[in-house]
This record gives structure tokens, C-alpha cells and sequence, in this order.
């Protein structure tokens, strides 16, 4: 067998391709003092290159490529799934299943070649149908039979095999190393418990007393909320009220201002809340003072004293506090409009008084 005949026949290395090369001697001469190596003699591989141990390399194989089948197999049918499946391989179920035919298309005498030729072949199509009903049916149900037959002689199998590992023994190795004492720490019955009772009484008491301390929590949670219950908002007319006092334009221009106080508005401040807890306790001391005494030693309030900010009676003096507050925070009259305007809020932003309209 020539080189090219094994070359083209089977894959063959790199070494053993060079000794299929034709000799030196059978080549034409060369140039003596030419450097380069000849093309028929072997090539000299350095020791680092890969390529210095042969190592035969299969041809590459491509693998056939298939069309992807669009879609999905439906899944199939259950034919034998009833209780009384078999009677469909009876021949009673069969012969009902593919009838014969009762009356025969028989072409005339003058009929034609190919009228007859198709009467013909529809006979044996419908004869094919028959026999290929019977057949399915016949070849699916030993199939099944088959099936059923593997799946319960695997099931009886691996029931065998579980009922022999649970009543085999132990193995010699397993009874020498373990305890002696592991048959006697089975818990072969019920376990007695002498303090039952007692400890059912001690979580009784702990949970009436949880119960109770749960219910007086809840009392003082009602009556905090009966007591905090005047200011809830109960009408149309007090959530209209909060409304306005707390989105009002000049509520929300006192509540905007980012600079910081001065000395004198905090003195001032300081001031006047000293003066309103000092004239609180003047009047409450003065009504201390008469019940004490037991009469009043104050001189009557005559008709000339009537509108003189010195002179000041009991009922005065308990009313300063209860002062309506304006709309911007000093104590005094209450203001005669109850809605600004929006040129009166730029007005009170700039430090100005509004205006009469």
C-alpha cells in the first residue's frame, strides 16, 4: 500500500508521516550549498516546541444538522384506562368496532377502466382501515400488559427487598459495638408525672393574674382616653375650625419665618409671661386672702374708677387670662375680620400693620 493510499484512507501522525516520505536518495539533487531545509526531509522541531511529541489528532467531525420540528407531541391517549378495558381486544368489541361492509359498490359492465380501478382501491383502503384498527388495538393492549407487568414486578421486588432488610438482623459488628443498655432507654410506656396537678394550678394562677393586670391596663387606657376626649373632633365645624388656624395665610407667614429671635423679643416674651402668671396668682391669693378672713377689705369700685386700667376688680383679674388671642399671637381684642387678605399677608411679611378695607 502507497503513502497516499494510507494517508487518504486513515489519519495518520505527523512521526509516522515522516517515514512515509520518500527517501533523500530518490529525490532530484539539490544546490549543496544551499540553507534551506528540502521539502521531502523531515523538519527538525526544537525540544520546546508543542510540537516535538506527536500526538495524533482525530479529523474533525461535524455533526448533522436537523431542522428543529416546530410545535410539541400531544400527549397520548389512555386507551385501556377503565376497569373493564379488556373487553376492547374481545372479538365481539372488534367485530363491532371495524363492521363489514353490507353492500358492495359493484361497477357496471360497460363502466369504464378507471371507474373500476377506483371502486377497487377504495376496497382496499377500507380493508386496510379494518385491519389496521384491529391490529393498533391488539398491539396496544399487550403493550400495556407489558408495561404493567415490569411496574408491578419492580414494586413486588422492592417490597421484597424492604420487608427482608426490616426483619433481617443486625449485623455481628453493629451487636458487639453497640451499647448494652440501648434496649433499657426505649420508651416502651407512658411516662408518669406526679406534679401535674401542681403545675397545672401555678399556670392557672399566672394566667388569672395575667388576665387581670390586662384588664385594669385596659381601664386606664379608657379612662385616659374619657379624659382626653374634649378635644377630639367631633363636628364638621371644629375640623373647619383647625383648618383654618392651622393652614391659615397668616398662621403659615408667622410659622415661615426662618430668622432667628432678637434679645428684645425674648426679654419681651419673658416678660409678659411673668406678667400673666403674676397677675394669675394676684387673683387666686386675693380670693385666698377673703376666704381666710372671712370678708372683703377692699374698697367698691365706684362710678368714677369705671375704665381706668389701675383699677381692676376679682372678676378683672381672673379674666386677663382668659383673653381672646388675635390672629397674631398678642393679647387683646379679638380682630374684627375674621379672613385676611392675600395684600395683607405681604403687608404683616414686610412689618407692616394692615389696613382697614
Amino acid at each position: 500500500m502507497s503513502s497516499s493510499t494510507l494517508q487518504s484512507s486513515a489519519f495518520i501522525c505527523r512521526s509516522c508521516s515522516r517515514h512515509l516520505r520518500p527517501s533523500p536518495a530518490s529525490l532530484p539533487p539539490t544546490r549543496a550549498f544551499s540553507t534551506a531545509i528540502p521539502r521531502g526531509q523531515p523538519s527538525s522541531t526544537s525540544p520546546y516546541s508543542p510540537y516535538y511529541v506527536d500526538i495524533p489528532f482525530p479529523p474533525q467531525r461535524y455533526v448533522p444538522w436537523q431542522p428543529r420540528a416546530k410545535g410539541k407531541r400531544p400527549v397520548p391517549r389512555k386507551v385501556f384506562k377503565s376497569a373493564n378495558a379488556d373487553r376492547k381486544v374481545t372479538a365481539e368489541y372488534l367485530a363491532g368496532l371495524s363492521k363489514e361492509p353490507t353492500n358492495f359498490s359493484r361497477p357496471g359492465e360497460d363502466a369504464p377502466a378507471r371507474e373500476k380501478a377506483y371502486i377497487g382501491w377504495k376496497q382496499k383502503m377500507a380493508d386496510s382501515r379494518r385491519r389496521n384498527v384491529r391490529d393498533g388495538l391488539l398491539e396496544l393492549h399487550a403493550q400495556s400488559q407489558k408495561r404493567n407487568a415490569i411496574v408491578a414486578a419492580r414494586s413486588a421486588e422492592k417490597q421484597e427487598r424492604r420487608a427482608r432488610l426490616l426483619a433481617q438482623e443486625d449485623p455481628e459488628v453493629a451487636q458487639l459495638t453497640n451499647p448494652s443498655i440501648l434496649a433499657a432507654l426505649q420508651t416502651k410506656h407512658k411516662l408518669t408525672d406526679p406534679d401535674r396537678m401542681e403545675r397545672l394550678a401555678a399556670s392557672r394562677a399566672r394566667y388569672i393574674e395575667h388576665e387581670e393586670t390586662r384588664i385594669i391596663a385596659r381601664r386606664e387606657h379608657l379612662h385616659e382616653l374619657y379624659i382626653r376626649a374634649n378635644t377630639f373632633i367631633v363636628a364638621t365645624a371644629q375640623l373647619e375650625d383647625v383648618i383654618e388656624r392651622k393652614f391659615s395665610e397668616v398662621a403659615s407667614a408667622e410659622s415661615t419665618n426662618v430668622m432667628p429671635p432678637s434679645g428684645r423679643d425674648i426679654l419681651t416674651r419673658h416678660q409678659s409671661e411673668d406678667m400673666i402668671n403674676t397677675t394669675r396668682d394676684e387673683a387666686i391669693a386675693m380670693r385666698i386672702r377673703d376666704a381666710l378672713t372671712g370678708g372683703n377689705k377692699r374698697p367698691k369700685q365706684v362710678a368714677a374708677d369705671v375704665g381706668r386700667p389701675d383699677v381692676r376688680t376679682t372678676e378683672d383679674l381672673l379674666n386677663i387670662v382668659n383673653q381672646p388671642m388675635t390672629k397674631y399671637g398678642y393679647p387683646g381684642l379679638q380682630g374684627a375680620r375674621g379672613q385676611m387678605a392675600t395684600q395683607d399677608l405681604f403687608q404683616v411679611l414686610s412689618g407692616k400693620e394692615p389696613g382697614p378695607k
